[in-house]
């Protein structure tokens, strides 16, 4: 048992519930989901995570119920690696997303875990993972025990209509689809804001989102840390390339429709400018391929195991999504490693810059472009910008911070 000064205390045991088991991180939701649970383990507490299995780095056995636990002491409950179908989702009340992973493993762990066990506090990391809400508020039994948390990601209900309403160039039965899938998601993500204890956002602008229909609901915000690589004595030369470089994840539908909606307007004039764009990230092949054909004069690379020498060899980094909200975590990569970001202002919502001596930041696309094109060659600028940025960023972003913001929050409940 811990000891403070020769007295004993509990240790807060905490269930935690998240969608997969996070590493790889090679997406910004598990980055995110990663370092909360990396962070949260460091304080005082006993954490048990229930989630599926990595499918591309399997730490269990392949079953539906496999145990291991990390070098941090965090138990998990893991299901099976691969998800079952979308399609079964049409004849439920949950979005495509839940119903797939509420099924091979986590939902029977959620019940036994239940049943077996006493909790101090619930922790649901992601609005995806809301199928379990109803059994855990029932599991109270009328009291407010165990405390349940909310842990955000994005507004799920404003993002998910934006998506079904932009995505015009999919069939109708698939748009359709987009539409219930989204209206599901609301319905939980409100569901959760309206039970759960507390909230936490990724951003200040979502918190207010939230708040502004449940102003009843505690808040908290906790923006991502990092841990990556930095770069602080990185400087753009004349010989760098005059290459900008967008990275991302772009398996989801709302970075694919974003990824296309700026080649649309970005790529001709960046290939005229004689300046290099350069997409690197996870995706299928077949989509890799499709925009590849589609813009010749585009390098999108795909997937690669480390981004650091992509951002190390270019002269702006690129944030140009104009669907969803959120935090965009490969700011603080462009950042962190002396890379000069550019990106639409609505786009970087939560960073500390806003100086144009900082971070090059436009209200719309083309005149993005136009400033993105002047601002390449501008070598001096370039680096003026990034050493005003890595200042202010250098202790800004730790996750330990997370980590004790929300043990404290939880503690005050």
């Amino acid at each position: 048992m811990p000891t403070v000064a020769g007295f004993y205390f509990l240790l807060m045991r905490c269930l935690w519930l998240t969608r997969k088991y996070p590493r790889p991180v090679n997406s910004g939701e598990l980055i995110y989901s990663d370092g909360m649970i990396s962070a949260f383990a460091e304080t005082e507490v006993e954490l048990t995570v229930i989630a599926h299995d990595n499918d591309e780095r399997p730490v269990g056995d392949g079953s539906s119920d496999s145990r291991y636990v990390d070098a941090q002491g965090v138990a998990w409950r893991l299901g099976s690696p691969q998800l079952g179908g979308r399609l079964g989702s049409l004849v439920t009340r949950y979005p495509s997303d839940s119903h797939r992973l509420k099924n091979g493993g986590p939902e029977a762990a959620l019940a036994q875990a239940l049943r077996e066990e006493s909790w101090d506090v619930i922790v649901i990391d992601h609005a995806a993972m809301g199928w379990a809400l109803e059994s855990l508020v029932k599991g109270r039994n009328g009291s407010r025990q165990p405390k349940l948390v909310y842990l955000s990601h994005n507004h799920e209900a404003k993002i998910r209509r934006e998506i079904a309403k932009e995505s015009t160039n999919e069939s109708l039965p698939k748009r359709l689809a987009l539409r219930l899938d989204a209206e599901k998601y609301v319905r939980q993500e409100e569901a959760l804001c309206a039970q759960v204890d507390l909230v936490t956002a990724i951003t200040d602008t979502e918190v207010a989102a939230y708040r502004d229909q449940f102003s009843n609901q505690r808040y908290l915000t906790l923006t991502p840390g990092y841990r990556g690589e930095r770069h602080p004595n990185h400087e753009i030369t004349e010989a760098t390339p005059r290459r900008v470089v967008m990275s991302g994840s772009f398996e989801w539908i709302a970075k694919r429709l974003n990824l296309e909606s700026f080649l649309a307007k970005a790529a001709k004039p960046f290939a005229e400018a004689g300046i290099e764009l350069q997409i690197v990230g996870k995706t299928d092949e077949a989509f890799r391929q499709s925009i590849a054909a589609r813009y010749p004069t585009v390098d999108f690379v795909g997937k690669v195991p480390e981004m650091t020498p992509y951002l190390l060899d270019s002269r702006m980094g690129l944030i140009v999504e104009t669907l969803g909200g959120g935090f965009k975590l490969k700011a603080l990569d462009y950042l962190f490693h002396r890379l000069p970001l550019a990106g639409l202002r609505h786009a970087v919502d939560g960073l500390p810059h806003t100086s144009p001596e900082e971070v090059l930041l436009m209200d719309s696309m083309p005149s993005l472009i136009r400033e993105v094109i002047v601002a390449v060659d501008d070598v001096p600028r370039l680096n003026r910008m990034t050493a005003a940025s890595f200042e202010k960023c250098e202790a800004a972003f730790e996750w330990k911070d997370r980590g004790r913001q929300l043990h404290e929050a939880i503690s005050a409940l």
